[in-house]
């Protein structure tokens, strides 16, 4: 647990942490079922995906483990969301709209 500013500040530099989800291509799985539940239709093939969030200087403070590629990213930020201090600003894309909404703290 970070106490101090000084604690705060070495691990996200400028108080920002940078979250954002990852794709990556997996084999077609055999089964048929294996198949719905990992197939990305944005990416169009079959994926997995990890959030990560990194600071300032692309250090990875927090790492989820891989989600099948069907979900979508905000989802997997509602059902894992790392708890970030308050002090520190989430910079996030426009795959995580309502994030402000759902955890206003």
């Amino acid at each position: 647990m970070l106490r101090t500013p000084e604690e705060l500040e070495e691990y996200f530099p400028g108080f920002l942490a940078f979250i954002d989800s990852t794709e990556h291509q997996i084999p077609r799985p055999v089964d048929n079922e294996r198949r719905k539940r990992y197939f990305s239709g944005k990416k169009k093939r079959y994926t997995i995906k990890t959030q990560l969030i990194v600071n300032k200087q692309d250090i990875i403070i927090h790492k989820l483990r891989y989600k099948k590629g069907r979900r979508i990213v905000y989802d997997v930020y509602k059902k894992d969301h790392p708890m970030v201090p308050k002090e520190v600003v989430n910079v996030v894309d426009l795959g995580y709209l309502g994030i402000e909404k759902d955890f206003p703290a």
